[in-house]
C-alpha cells in the first residue's frame, strides 16, 4: 500500500524539478536570443515568442537565420503540434504547406491579409485538389478549420473572416510560393521590388533562393528605397561576392543620393580593412564625423542606451576626422560598434575598445588612448576578437541588462574555471583564473557603464582607496561594500535585494559585477583581486 506522504514528497519533487528545467530551458532561451541580435525585435511579439520558445524547447538550440527559424515554426505546427494533440491532419505537412503557401500567395497579390472561406477556398481549391490522393477527401472548409484548431497558423479575426496568426508566417509562406515557382517567381518578386508592402517577402525569398538577379535588377535602376533594401538584405542574402562589392560600390559612388545608408556601408568597408596589430587585434584608421553621427543617431533614437554628448554636426564638416570629444564619449562609440550586425563575423565576436598608447605610437594621428588623460588628436578604435562564450553578455550590457549581464558574468565564469557543476569559485579558482578572461569581462563591464562598473573599478575602491590587500579584512571588506551598495545597516543584502535598475548613474560606483564567491573562507559578494 502507497504511503500518502511518500506520494506527496515524489509529486512535490516533480513539481520541483519541472519548475527548475522550466527555469533553466527560460534562462537558455534568452541567453540564445540576445546572442542572436536578429532575434530580438522577434521575440517583442508574444505569439512568435511564444513559437520561438515551443522550437527551442524541442530542439534545445535555436537556428542562426530568420528563415531557418521560420521553417521549423512552421515545420513544427504541421507536423510535432497535430502529433502531441493527438489529432491527425488530413494531408502531409509538406502538402498542407503547399495549400498555404499558395493561400499566403494570394493575399499578398491581392494586398490583404484577411480572407472569407469563399475567397479562400476559390484561390486553393486546384492546389487543394492536387495534393489530395485519391483515397483522401478534404474540403476546403475542413483545410480551414485544420489550420485554425489544430496548427494554429490561421485564426479567425471575425466571423468568417480568416486570417495567419501572424502577418509573418503569409509573408514567409509566400516567399516559399514564391521560389517554388523559379524564373516566374523571381521575376514577380522584380516587379514588385519598390512596393514597400512586399519588403519582408523579397527579404525572406532573398534569403531562401539566388538573390544575385534580385539585387543585380537593383543595381540597374537604383533608387534610395531599393537600395536600402538590398543593403538590408546583402548579409543573410544568397549572393555572389562580385554582387555584393558592385552594391556597396554604387552606395559608395552616389554618397550624396544614399547618405545615410553610403556611410554605413563607408564603416563597414573601414572594419573590412583595419591595419592588423596581432593575431587577435587590428586597428582602424581614424573616424570621420559622418561615421560618429550614425552612432549619435542611435543613441537620440533609443537604439543604444548611451549618454554621449549629441553634437550638432555641420554638413560641411561630416568627412572631416573626429577631434575634441570626451573620452567617455569615445568609449560609448566603441560600445556601439560590437552592437552592429554588419561588423560582426561569422568567424568569431568581436569587441571594439579604445587603442593602448603603445598601439598608437607609431601613428600619425594617434589618436584617444585607454588613458582617460590622453585626449589625442583623432579616434581610432581597435578591433578584438574575443571568445563567442561572451556574445551573450556583449548583448546583455549593450541593452542595459544589468542583472541579466551579472548573471551570465558568473555563468561565464564558471565555464571557464570548470566549476559549472559545482556553482561557485573557491579560493584556488579565484587565485587561477585566467587573466586574459578576466580582462576581457572587466573591459567589457567597464566600457558598457561608462566606467562604473567592472572589476577594475572594483579594485581600485577596495585597494587603491581602502587600503585593502589580498590578505582578508573584515574591516576593509565592510567598509567597500558600505560604498559600493552591497551593505545596508550593517545587513548584508540578499542578491535579489541589490539594484539592477535600468539607469546604472542611479548606483554607486563598483556596484557591479557582484558574483557570490568565496572570500576569507565566508560567502560573499564579490571577486577577489
Amino acid at each position: 500500500m502507497n504511503d500518502p506522504e511518500n506520494e506527496q514528497l515524489t509529486e512535490g519533487v516533480a513539481r520541483i524539478r519541472s519548475d527548475q528545467e522550466a527555469q533553466e530551458n527560460a534562462a537558455d532561451l534568452c541567453k540564445q536570443l540576445f546572442a542572436n541580435l536578429a532575434f530580438n525585435d522577434l521575440a517583442r511579439n508574444p505569439l512568435l515568442i511564444t513559437m520561438i520558445a515551443v522550437t527551442h524547447r524541442s530542439e534545445k538550440t535555436l537556428p542562426t537565420e530568420r528563415e531557418e527559424l521560420y521553417r521549423k515554426i512552421t515545420d513544427l505546427l504541421l507536423s510535432t503540434r497535430p502529433y502531441h494533440k493527438n489529432t491527425l491532419l488530413t494531408l502531409t505537412a509538406k502538402n498542407n504547406k503547399i495549400i498555404l503557401q499558395v493561400l499566403a500567395f494570394c493575399l499578398m497579390e491581392v494586398e490583404e491579409t484577411t480572407f472569407t472561406p469563399k475567397q479562400g477556398i476559390q484561390w486553393i481549391e486546384s492546389t487543394l485538389k492536387d495534393c489530395c490522393s485519391e483515397n483522401q477527401s478534404l474540403t476546403g472548409h475542413k483545410f480551414f478549420t485544420e489550420m485554425l484548431e489544430i496548427t494554429g497558423l490561421l485564426q479567425e479575426r471575425e466571423l468568417d473572416t480568416y486570417e495567419f496568426s501572424h502577418l509573418t508566417f503569409q509573408e514567409y509562406f509566400a516567399a516559399l510560393h514564391l521560389k517554388d515557382l523559379g524564373q516566374k517567381g523571381q521575376e514577380k518578386i522584380i516587379e514588385r521590388l519598390e512596393n514597400q508592402k512586399w519588403e519582408e517577402v523579397i527579404y525572406f525569398y532573398m534569403t531562401l533562393a539566388d538573390a544575385t538577379p534580385i539585387i543585380t535588377s537593383i543595381l540597374n535602376n537604383p533608387n534610395g528605397y531599393t537600395l536600402s533594401l538590398a543593403n538590408k538584405c546583402k548579409f543573410s542574402a544568397r549572393l555572389k561576392a562580385t554582387v555584393r562589392q558592385k552594391l556597396n560600390k554604387v552606395l559608395l559612388e552616389r554618397r550624396e543620393d544614399y547618405k545615410n545608408i553610403s556611410v554605413a556601408v563607408t564603416l563597414e568597408q573601414r572594419f573590412n580593412n583595419l591595419t592588423v596589430i596581432d593575431d587577435k587585434t587590428a586597428i582602424s584608421n581614424p573616424i570621420t564625423w559622418e561615421e560618429y553621427k550614425l552612432f549619435l543617431d542611435a543613441q537620440t533614437s533609443g537604439q543604444f542606451h548611451s549618454t554621449a554628448e549629441v553634437i550638432n554636426i555641420a554638413d560641411n564638416m561630416t568627412n572631416y576626422l573626429v577631434t575634441g570629444i570626451k573620452w567617455e564619449d569615445a568609449r560609448w562609440f566603441c560600445g556601439w560598434l560590437a552592437t552592429q550586425q554588419t561588423l560582426q563575423s561569422s568567424e568569431g565576436v568581436y569587441d571594439y575598445r579604445l587603442p593602448t598608447a603603445g598601439e598608437t605610437s607609431q601613428l600619425v594621428p594617434k589618436g584617444i588612448t585607454e588613458n582617460s588623460q590622453d585626449t589625442g588628436d583623432c579616434l581610432r578604435v581597435v578591433s578584438e576578437i574575443i571568445p563567442s562564450r561572451y556574445q551573450t553578455l556583449l548583448n546583455y550590457l549593450s541593452s542595459g541588462r544589468w542583472k541579466d549581464a551579472d548573471e551570465e558574468t558568473a555563468k561565464v565564469m564558471l565555464q571557464v574555471a570548470n566549476r559549472v557543476k559545482e556553482g561557485w569559485l573557491d579560493i584556488d579558482d579565484i587565485e587561477n583564473f585566467p587573466c586574459e578572461d578576466l580582462r576581457i569581462i572587466d573591459q567589457v563591464w567597464v566600457k558598457y557603464s561608462n566606467g562604473r562598473f567592472g572589476f577594475s573599478v572594483q579594485k581600485k575602491i577596495y585597494i587603491d582607496e581602502l587600503g585593502g590587500t589580498t590578505e582578508y579584512n573584515e574591516k576593509v571588506w565592510k567598509e567597500f561594500c558600505y560604498d559600493v551598495g552591497w551593505i545596508q545597516k550593517e545587513i548584508y543584502l540578499d542578491y535579489s535585494d541589490l539594484s539592477f535598475e535600468s539607469r546604472h548613474t542611479t548606483k554607486p560606483l563598483g556596484h557591479l559585477p557582484c558574483y557570490i564567491g568565496y572570500l576569507g573562507g565566508e560567502r560573499r559578494y564579490g571577486f577577489r583581486w
